[in-house]
């Protein structure tokens, strides 16, 4: 059977999974640079983390959200947030179409745009 994943594998893509990602850094995938990502930059001690956030442009309002990545872990959840059903909008990632059990990343950048017809 032939593997059709993309490459380096699986959905993991440079523009849509920012920073150091271990399924595109080899590096990262021994145990020696896990343990590197855990030893990275953290904030000051008593000093909250700071809010991961999936960035929304809302279209046809051209309304700019956002939305805690807790509350958008993939693209369905993201449209339940935002109240909307998934055959009412489009979300798209650049210039690809996602699919509903597609992840989204912190400081992701998407666009929703409304696609049902009110008429």
């Amino acid at each position: 059977m032939k593997d059709i994943k993309p490459e380096p594998f699986g959905r993991c893509a440079a523009d849509r999974c920012p920073g150091r990602c271990p399924y595109r850094d080899p590096e990262l995938m021994t145990p020696e640079g896990r343990s590197k990502l855990k030893d990275g930059p953290q904030p000051e001690p008593g000093q909250p983390w700071p809010v991961k956030v999936v960035h929304v442009l809302f279209q046809p309002e051209e309304q700019e959200l956002e939305v805690p990545r807790h509350k958008a872990k993939n693209v369905e959840r993201l449209l339940d947030t935002l109240g909307l059903r998934k055959a009412t909008a489009v979300v798209a990632c650049g210039d690809t179409l996602l699919t509903p059990d597609t992840p989204l990343y912190p400081n992701q950048r998407v666009l929703v745009r409304k696609v049902m017809s009110s008429g």
